[in-house]
């Protein structure tokens, strides 16, 4: 019997030090036995600055502990500055489009809500876009992340 196919979102992934990079690699590893894991995620960036090997490509296949790794270029950002940073999203948006259309067939499409918004519309697309072995539409999964603020007495 064939494992079900998992196509995973992630802005960061491994080796990021990013938290939503961390908590997925480890969802990833734990799920490989069950699913063909596939992530699309930028090329290592949370520092904002990206290797030289990474500046070349219009994307990057790897495999990490038995998940497929589809890295997408980003542009270089500095954290302080918002336009850098929306430039950096919009180019992760936009490229993890394009790699979509180079992927298989999927039974489940996973993304969180990091970066917001972005993520829940990247889901809506690769479930639009990609079918199952069956010629179905994938299952679509958004892992909604939120901050509660709660009032001080």
């Amino acid at each position: 019997m064939s494992k079900k196919k998992l196509l995973i979102y992630a802005h960061y992934y491994a080796p990021d030090v990013a938290s939503t990079g961390q908590i997925l690699q480890d969802q990833a590893e734990g799920m490989k036995d069950e699913f063909d894991v596939t992530v699309v995620c930028t090329v290592p960036s949370y520092t904002g600055t990206i290797e030289e090997k990474y500046k070349k490509k219009k994307f990057y296949k790897e495999k990490i502990n038995g998940a497929k790794i589809i890295r997408v270029p980003v542009p270089e950002f500095t954290k302080s500055s918002k336009i850098s940073r929306i430039k950096n999203l919009a180019a992760y948006y936009i490229n993890a489009r394009k790699v979509t259309r180079m992927i298989e067939n999927q039974d489940y499409v996973f993304t969180i809500s990091q970066p917001p918004i972005l993520g829940g519309m990247l889901g809506v697309y690769g479930k639009k876009k990609l079918r199952t072995p069956y010629g179905n539409h994938p299952k679509f999964i958004y892992w909604l992340q939120c901050t509660l603020k709660t009032a001080e007495s």
